[in-house]
């Protein structure tokens, strides 16, 4: 059966939704949640502020979806692809620290204002907790694939071992090393992939 394409109009309405996200994440980044307006947005995405409600919502709406865009930013759907078709444990348990990786490289910027902004937004401290619930289910997934294969220290009960890996892989913690100790991505992924590979995987 073939597969119904979208239409022109439809291709345009998401269109202007990944502009208004697009521009919506740069402003919370340069100026933080609270000093961005809906008007903001959409002058920034070229669209009224009617289509800003019209296409994804209010503010809070906007916030919301800022863990989609940061996923999409970071490539986050094709690296966990290729973990999914590899037989390689030692690939397989440094597959966070590729992500947390990309998504310091390329959404660091929205995530420190994530994190800045927490404490005094509620809308914030949301999407930092679902950002924090797919971390935590991507480290299950990793360690569900390292059982499938044997590839995990029997010393280290399930549980712990995803809240091993979700701790090292923490992108709270690769910002401390990037900019508290001058660690370059370069060297922070590297000592999450050797941490992880240490810690989790079972001794030949």
């Amino acid at each position: 059966m073939k597969e119904e394409q979208p239409s022109r109009r439809e291709r345009q309405a998401q269109q202007t939704r990944e502009e208004i996200l697009g521009a919506a994440r740069r402003l919370f980044a340069e100026r933080g949640y609270t000093r961005t307006s809906v008007r903001d947005i959409a002058e920034a995405a070229g669209v009224s502020a009617q289509t800003v409600y019209d296409s994804v919502g209010p503010k809070q709406a906007l916030v919301a979806r800022l863990n989609d865009v940061i996923d999409v930013e970071a490539g986050i759907p094709a690296i966990a692809g290729g973990v999914a078709r590899s037989n390689d444990p030692i690939a397989i348990v440094a597959t966070p620290a590729r992500i947390t990786r990309s998504i310091l490289e390329h959404s660091g910027d929205v995530i420190r204002a994530l994190i800045t902004g927490a404490a005094a937004e509620p809308d914030l401290a949301a999407v930092l907790a679902e950002g924090q619930r797919r971390h935590v289910q991507g480290a299950k997934t990793i360690v569900g694939l390292l059982e499938a294969k044997d590839a995990l220290d029997p010393s280290i009960d399930r549980r712990a071992a995803v809240e091993t890996l979700a701790a090292v892989s923490d992108i709270r913690l690769a910002l401390v090393l990037h900019e508290s100790y001058g660690w370059p991505l370069d060297r922070i992924e590297r000592w999450i992939a050797t941490t992880s590979q240490t810690l989790l995987l079972r001794r030949s």
